[in-house]
């Protein structure tokens, strides 16, 4: 297959079949919890016996107070405290299960996302932390992060999290504009309550806080996101991501059918680029690929060990994403099955996933890193490989089609947005990958 023969192939397969993660999610496929259980036990001794790693460990949160109409993750909407203790009955069995595996390996991050997990009471916020921290080494932690809303933190709240370590949160404010909260259902939320929450937490001693904002919502004129952008920006948190809207599947929005034109996105890219620059000016910067950052410190380290270090991150929690460097990458069952069958006591028999090798893995790393800059050093210090002579194939055929920057420390990945990156960066995929996603085409090509 030729140079042309593959651009055409990874363009097709970028826009119908897959996302950026590696392996595809397309070609996961279901893997007993046994086998999931043989790759922890194995990471372990890996780990002990001096291979790199930065353990993380997450705990996954499913519920919020209401779905907003933009958000395009699997959450549902319950505030029922009965619910919420059923799941966390259910968390605990898996907690017990799955501890003994890991028990010699010191978790670097602890992070707690969803969804919304201060939507638990104070009673069952302190009941999980407090078996996390019996179950778990987590004497090490360099980060405990969680994520929240203003609407489900109180004072109380956050003294619990202080006394349990936690020492970086993320508020999702998203919108304060009142007709767009309106829109988007969710109007439990008020410029005071952001105000009165930001202040508590830091009274409180939460040293990281950082807030979440999102552009180009229906409706959402360009005056209201820089409006909420300032607003936020007088409280000076430590951490400021704006998240552009996007159209996907499981986004309400798109399901009933307000779908953005090419104006709308160009109003939503000319949002972020205004508030660019008004947050650049304020000192705020670019540190492992998170863009408004105070300082390094500031920066979610969960996500810098996994993505820039390859770290082993360990999921908990129905549909929670785990990541087992040379083992395996798999989520943890649907919520419904989750709970029938935790409630009793047992396991989900079966996990979704795909078994990975030392090279998969090393190809997770690249193409975590390569489209904002792979660092030459680091990939040497990982896995004891020149990068180009280890895959110099791949990178002179991109050299040739003028995608990559090269330099003395980092090699990157040129891509205009994302679709492009997709398609490019296949070229470092691996031929039995790559063999799965064409058996993919032809079997959907048969059947149509």
């Amino acid at each position: 297959m030729n140079i042309q023969e593959k651009i055409k192939l990874f363009k097709y397969l970028a826009k119908h079949y897959d996302s950026m993660d590696y392996p595809p999610i397309i070609l996961w496929r279901s893997l007993g919890r046994e086998r999931i259980k043989e790759g922890w036990e194995k990471r372990v001794k890996e780990i002990l016996k001096g291979e790199i790693d930065c353990p993380g460990l997450y705990v996954h949160i499913p519920y919020c107070q209401t779905k907003c109409f933009f958000c395009k993750f699997r959450v549902r909407a319950g505030n029922s405290s009965q619910l919420h203790s059923r799941y966390l009955r259910s968390l605990k069995a898996e907690i017990h299960d799955i501890s003994p595996l890991v028990k010699k390996l010191s978790f670097r991050t602890l992070y707690l996302g969803g969804g919304t997990p201060t939507i638990f009471s104070d009673e069952q916020l302190e009941d999980l932390l407090s078996t996390l921290e019996k179950r778990f080494n987590l004497k090490e932690t360099t980060q405990r992060l969680i994520e929240s809303t203003p609407a489900t933190l109180s004072m109380k709240k956050f003294r619990i999290l202080k006394k349990y370590g936690f020492n970086r949160i993320t508020i999702g404010v998203q919108v304060t504009d009142k007709k767009i909260l309106t829109a988007i259902n969710r109007r439990n939320q008020t410029r005071d309550m952001v105000k009165e929450c930001f202040g508590q937490a830091r009274k409180a001693g939460i040293e990281i806080i950082n807030i979440d904002l999102v552009a180009g919502l229906p409706g959402q004129s360009t005056e209201s996101f820089l409006h909420d952008v300032r607003f936020i920006l007088k409280m000076r948190p430590d951490a400021l991501h704006l998240f552009p809207y996007e159209e996907e599947e499981l986004v309400i929005f798109y399901r009933i059918g307000k779908k953005l034109t090419d104006q709308d996105r160009a109003r939503r890219d000319k949002m972020l680029e205004q508030a660019d620059h008004e947050i650049l000016k304020r000192g705020y910067r670019s540190y492992t690929n998170e863009p408004y950052l105070l300082s390094p410190q500031a920066a979610n380290f969960q996500f810098q060990y996994r993505y820039c270090y390859n770290g082993s991150l360990l999921g908990l929690g129905a549909e929670a994403l785990s990541y087992i460097p040379n083992h395996y990458v798999y989520e943890n069952a649907k919520l419904e099955e989750y709970l029938a069958c935790w409630s009793r006591g047992k396991s989900p028999r079966h996990c979704n996933g795909y078994p990975i090798n030392r090279d998969e893995t090393r190809l997770n790393y690249i193409l975590n890193n390569i489209r904002h800059g792979l660092n030459k050093n680091i990939f040497f210090r990982l896995y004891g490989l020149d990068f180009h002579k280890t895959y110099r194939e791949e990178t002179e055929a991109l050299k040739k089609l003028n995608r990559l920057e090269d330099d003395a420390e980092k090699i990157k990945l040129i891509a205009g947005d994302d679709a492009e990156f997709r398609a490019y960066s296949k070229f470092f995929f691996s031929p039995g990958i790559i063999k799965e996603l064409n058996g993919k085409i032809k079997k959907t090509c048969r059947r149509r």
